[in-house]
């Protein structure tokens, strides 16, 4: 899957969620924050040296873990 697909599934889902305007609300708020998590979501889109399932697994273990409603 290439970088413009996942950026276009990435979107979909972001605009699917039930209250997205929210985080996008709060990071306007601070934009250093707002630069750090775009910095690691990209990261995460480009990566391609784990499985992209592996990757998902991880990150619902890791919101499980912190107790992310996400």
């Amino acid at each position: 899957m290439g970088l413009f697909a996942k950026l276009k599934a990435y979107a979909g889902v972001f605009r699917q969620a039930k209250r997205p305007m929210d985080t996008a609300r709060l990071l306007r708020q601070r934009k250093a924050l707002m630069l750090g998590v775009s910095a690691f979501e990209a990261a995460m889109l480009a990566s391609s040296r784990v499985d992209a399932r592996l990757k998902a697994l991880a990150q619902i273990k890791t919101a499980a873990l912190i107790g992310c409603p996400f």
